[in-house]
């Protein structure tokens, strides 16, 4: 990759402030490491914003916002097409809570079906601009998918650890992306992980975390939430709800609202609502203990798999507050509830996705909220990859013996039509 100066970055210490050229720096800043601790290093500007007006902007998705994230080379960008995924009003969960102006921001149009595309299109591409040929990856699906389709892509070698008990579908999917897929104890995913980025010509895809092996370049992709969401509405919506499991998605979104706002494109800024399992909810915890990090729990099983982590990013915990937010969870029963719901909205979402959907209620109740606002639940992922949510819908099915059972079968039907 270029030099900083070449294309306006730089990486910055969260602790120390110690500036960096921008590299695959992968293990946090040496210097920290030399007092023997972990800390994070952040891409930041080095230079003044100066992108396209809205109206001069060409393409779709990530592909139309180059110039406002850490691209080294534009005309070496590739895509699989992720972002400019669809914003829609809702039909039937704002008319039923008495919200006129409740949307919905599909990512489960992106090319593998999740958010995790917009964060891994920047992330291979900056490994691939540092000469890196070979990509490696811990997660529990959604990350893993996106990894192997995008390394298929960039004609990279891909290694996806999954823990045991993953459903088969996300093993066979990444191995139709030509990857190899590890299998290993829940508790050794981020061992397998450190190892990995010992070995050398292995690019670890971790998350922006204050880890041993972490990621500043993903997180900045999830900053084109705020531009397609400013550009769809005019203006900054009221709220965003975001699920968390770590935040990165919540914590980038806030940062492109920041760039927004810093560039004219809207006069407000959104309250950053994250949404959590119940047991899983280390931002709400945090904000109800009043912490300066995110707090640690025990591990905890949720339905909503993708998002049943212990402790998420202080970033977004950070996020909240600057944003005058807030962080709600919600339990199983909900969960599924609103994942049923969305499906009467015509939208298929995976149970974590369906967490803002699941909180609103909370939010209502709790919080002083106008009910004319623009509300934006952001739904991350499509439910096709967790097989357990088809036990949860329990469908109106006949085995039908001739042509006369069928159309008493059809006809019974009208009753349910809205």
């Amino acid at each position: 990759m270029p030099p900083a100066a070449d294309i306006g970055w730089q990486l910055e210490c969260q602790a120390c402030r110690a500036r960096f050229s921008v590299s695959a720096m992968l293990r946090g800043c040496p210097d920290c490491a030399a007092r023997g601790q972990i800390s994070l290093l952040e891409l930041q500007r080095r230079l003044p914003l100066s992108p396209a007006p809205l109206s001069a902007r060409t393409g779709r998705g990530l592909t139309r916002w180059l110039d406002l994230l850490p691209v080294a080379d534009p005309d070496a960008w590739f895509s699989l097409g992720e972002g400019g995924t669809a914003l829609v009003r809702s039909r039937i969960i704002g008319r039923r809570l008495g919200l006129p102006n409740l949307y919905f921001k599909l990512e489960q149009q992106n090319p593998t079906f999740s958010f995790k595309d917009r964060f891994v299109a920047i992330t291979v591409n900056a490994a691939r601009a540092f000469g890196y040929r070979r990509v490696v990856v811990s997660s529990t699906g959604n990350l893993a998918l996106s990894v192997a389709a995008y390394a298929a892509a960039a004609g990279m070698a891909c290694v996806v650890i999954v823990p045991h008990g993953v459903p088969p579908g996300i093993a066979a999917e990444a191995a139709l992306y030509g990857a190899r897929v590890a299998v290993i104890a829940p508790e050794l995913r981020f061992q397998a992980l450190e190892a990995a980025a010992g070995c050398a010509g292995w690019f670890p895809v971790g998350l922006f975390l204050r880890r041993r092996v972490q990621n500043a370049f993903g997180v900045e992709g999830y900053r084109s939430f705020a531009y397609e969401i400013v550009e769809e509405l005019g203006e900054a919506p009221g709220a965003v709800l975001f699920p968390c499991a770590r935040g990165n998605g919540l914590y980038g979104a806030w940062k492109g609202f920041l760039d927004c706002r810093a560039l004219g494109w809207t006069t407000r800024m959104p309250r950053m609502i994250a949404a959590q399992p119940e047991g899983a909810n280390s931002l709400e915890m945090s904000l109800v203990r009043n912490t300066g990090e995110a707090l640690e729990l025990p591990p905890v099983r949720s339905v909503a798999k993708s998002t049943s982590e212990s402790v998420a990013g202080d970033d977004a915990l950070r996020a909240i507050r600057q944003s005058g937010g807030t962080a709600l969870s919600a339990d199983d029963d909900a969960i599924r509830q609103a994942v049923a719901a969305l499906g009467e909205e015509g939208l298929n979402a995976e149970s974590g996705a369906a967490l803002p959907v699941a909180c609103l209620p909370k939010l209502l109740d709790g919080e002083k909220i106008d009910r004319d606002a623009v509300l934006v639940c952001v739904l991350t992922a499509a439910g096709l990859r967790w097989p357990e949510q088809a036990d949860w819908i329990r469908p109106q099915a006949l085995a039908v013996q001739d042509i006369a059972a069928f159309t008493d079968f059809l006809n019974a039907d009208g009753a349910n039509a809205r």
